[in-house]
């Protein structure tokens, strides 16, 4: 079966106002919007919801009724701070985000964080993906993301997460290809330097989900950039 091709406009921001800003440039063009949260530990940067507080994912979920919501969740979840876990999950519950993604290397007790899911209703209604940095070894991510159920994979096209506008890695065409070979039915998203001008190697390659923050929103004209990519990747 083909798989659907999505355009998936990255937001990385640490201001509600410039989230909802760039909401409203995309929502009419695309079906899901990425919104970024960035602990300030797991990564150096800071974004929104840094702290794992309920009332800014309220906030968040207010904002982006426009569009479907994708999360991905840059922060430490085995941090030290008292309560900290907890509130991360109760604040996903309450997130109305459609697709939530972990990175791998976030903890290192994925059997409490999946305890939570299987007892959260509305956690069970949501599509979880996998997310991996470019120099994590293929060996170690493949035993949590088939022992997990992940629904998808997540590959982070550059070399320091987290931040905007880098260039995408030509070592992750390798890393993609291995894993289609392994799991040919599974969505595949890359996250980190999608262009217009890597986006056809990106398919060609087994990628259905672009995921393009700068490559969007620096575009003079974002409506027509996004039909751009979309013709492309027909």
């Amino acid at each position: 079966m083909k798989k659907k091709i999505e355009i998936i406009p990255a937001i990385l921001e640490n201001s509600f106002s410039e989230i909802e800003k760039k909401i409203k440039q995309v929502e009419k063009l695309v079906n899901f919007v990425q919104v970024d949260i960035c602990d300030g530990d797991f990564v150096p940067n800071k974004t929104i919801i840094s702290c794992g507080c309920l009332d800014a994912f309220l906030k968040l979920k207010e904002i982006t009724k426009g569009a479907g919501l994708e999360l991905d969740m840059m922060v430490n979840l085995d941090s030290k701070i008292e309560d900290r876990f907890d509130k991360w999950m109760n604040g996903l519950e309450n997130s109305g985000a459609e697709r939530i993604i972990f990175h791998f290397s976030s903890t290192k007790n994925w059997d409490k964080v999946f305890e939570v899911i299987k007892k959260n209703n509305k956690l069970k209604e949501v599509e979880f993906g996998l997310a991996v940095q470019i120099n994590e070894k293929e060996k170690d991510y493949l035993k949590v993301f088939e022992k997990y159920n992940f629904d998808y994979i997540q590959f982070m096209g550059i070399e320091k997460i987290g931040y905007s506008g880098q260039k995408l890695t030509t070592k992750i065409y390798k890393k993609i290809e291995s894993f289609v070979e392994k799991y040919p039915g599974v969505f595949i998203s890359v996250d980190g330097g999608v262009k217009l001008g890597n986006s056809k190697k990106l398919k060609d390659v087994g990628v259905n989900r672009f995921v393009s923050g700068s490559g969007i929103f620096e575009a003079e004209n974002i409506n027509e950039r996004v039909e751009e990519f979309k013709n492309i990747l027909k």
